[in-house]
């Protein structure tokens, strides 16, 4: 067979740190699919398949399989693609281009939503520089829907933060650059086999304005987490061994000291939409808390810990801490409520009921994806039920509430206060020119129990002429 053009996305010439770089091409030869890497001097062999290939399953089951006793790390599975000794920056063989398939229907406006995360070690310089490839080369060169038009980059949009133990990307990709986005993968020297099968959401639509790439800790750990720690994996499980174990608990004995303990790993607003049968919900805002409250509520470290958040990532550097702490049995939902909110929209008519009810948070435009119909959550202005979480359409105030439609045609899509209704109906040079800084530190925006009540409108007014004085004297100095 011939030689064939399988992709030639861009060629493009970009700055990065004084040195030019070219742009992805990719092509293809002969049926074991030859791809060159980007500059053309190496290439790799990669066997076209269908199907998960070398996915989650097979992965999955090998982690499962290896000691979990403290003291003797797991072997590397899914999410931790380094091994002790490794150097920073070892390249790894390349994964099959198809290993995400198969990919979700075409949506609506031409977007698919993923995400993604890994745990291998880089240097400072290898950060800095994959993060401006990936700002360059991955990000939307303007809003609109990728067209049949030859575009300079792949158009996505998104959330990656990567640093020197590894990458966490929420993404949403043009439908037709889905593809293309793994060849990309799996010619980047530093990110070749390392990005496990796309974690897709449970719906798809363009959730992210932009992509911002930084370089900061994968999670708000309140501490820094080294590989070492991270070696100390969690077992993971599936969505129907999560339902199993769960199941199980739900028929034994509860009332035993040492009964198994299921907590969500997530801030206590996201719960309030959504969250499994039995599990505790911290009254907690950050993920450090959430790890002191697991230790407060589990201090002996043979008590079996079960734990799931939104995506995963969460659980996978929490389990990492606990068992680096002594802990020995932590268990976790791999990929987290949008891997078991896929399942559960996959499941056959009759089959057994989700242990999850209602929906999943997510930190993007979406603000939510349902799961099941269940309703758990209240308006936080009338009390109808509702769980449509929304942010005040004043910025200044930016409360992250649940507003039903009704109150949100009422209140302009606000939290009520004159203040913020006046500002949301202004223009952007009306704005610029009444600048306002933030009415709310970041855990009363999150509390809008503490913020609504009989009070709540006269402290908005108290808090925006406290901003606005401030404002003027800093323009007046």
């Amino acid at each position: 067979m011939g030689a064939m053009l399988v992709r030639h996305f861009f060629t493009t010439t970009a700055a990065h740190g004084g040195r030019a770089i070219r742009g992805l091409a990719l092509q293809t030869r002969g049926r074991q699919g030859r791809l060159w890497t980007r500059d053309r001097r190496q290439c790799s062999d990669i066997a076209h398949k269908t199907g998960d290939g070398c996915g989650m399953q097979r992965l999955h089951h090998e982690a499962a399989a290896t000691s979990t006793s403290v003291g003797k790390p797991p072997a590397p599975s899914l999410y931790l693609r380094t091994k002790r000794g490794d150097n920073a920056g070892e390249e790894l063989e390349a994964q099959p281009l198809d290993m995400d398939q198969p990919y979700p229907a075409q949506t609506d406006d031409g977007y698919h939503t993923l995400s993604f995360y890994s745990f291998f070690e880089m240097t400072e310089q290898t950060v800095g520089a994959l993060r401006d490839r990936m700002q360059t080369e991955w990000g939307a060169s303007n809003s609109s829907i990728v067209s049949d038009k030859p575009k300079d980059t792949l158009g996505v949009v998104g959330r990656i933060y990567v640093c020197g133990e590894g990458i966490n990307a929420q993404l949403s990709v043009p439908t037709q650059n889905t593809r293309a986005l793994r060849q990309w993968i799996e010619t980047d020297r530093t990110l070749r086999g390392r990005i496990p099968r796309f974690n897709w959401a449970i719906e798809h639509r363009k959730a992210f304005k932009a992509l911002h790439v930084r370089a900061r800790p994968l999670v708000a750990a309140g501490a820094h987490v080294d590989m070492e720690t991270l070696r100390h994996e969690p077992e993971y499980l599936d969505p129907d061994q999560w339902d199993h174990e769960l199941q199980a608990m739900k028929e034994a004995d509860s009332g035993t000291e040492l009964a198994p303990l299921v907590v969500d790993m997530r801030n206590n607003y996201e719960a309030r939409i959504g969250r499994f049968e039995g599990a505790v919900c911290p009254d907690t805002d950050t993920f450090r808390d959430e790890l002191d409250a697991v230790r407060s509520m589990s201090p002996d470290k043979k008590r079996p810990i079960l734990m799931y958040c939104t995506g995963g990532i969460r659980c996978s550097v929490a389990g990492a801490v606990l068992r680096a702490d002594g802990y020995e049995t932590v268990k976790t939902l791999a990929g987290g409520v949008i891997a078991y909110g896929r399942h559960v929209r996959a499941r056959p008519a009759g089959a057994a009921p989700s242990l999850f009810h209602g929906k999943n948070f997510t930190f993007d435009k979406r603000l939510g994806e349902p799961v099941t119909e269940h309703v758990l959550a209240e308006c936080d202005q009338c009390g109808s039920p509702c769980d449509a979480f929304t942010n005040c359409a004043n910025t200044s105030c930016n409360l992250l509430f649940i507003q039903c439609a009704d109150c949100a045609e009422k209140h302009h899509r606000t939290c009520g206060s004159s203040l913020c209704i006046e500002r949301a109906s202004m223009t952007h040079e009306q704005l610029i020119a009444n600048r306002m800084g933030p009415l709310w530190d970041y855990r009363s925006r999150i509390h809008p129990e503490k913020v609504f009540g009989r009070d709540w409108i006269a402290r908005v007014e108290k808090l925006a002429a406290a901003a606005a004085a401030a404002q003027s004297k800093q323009n007046g100095s």
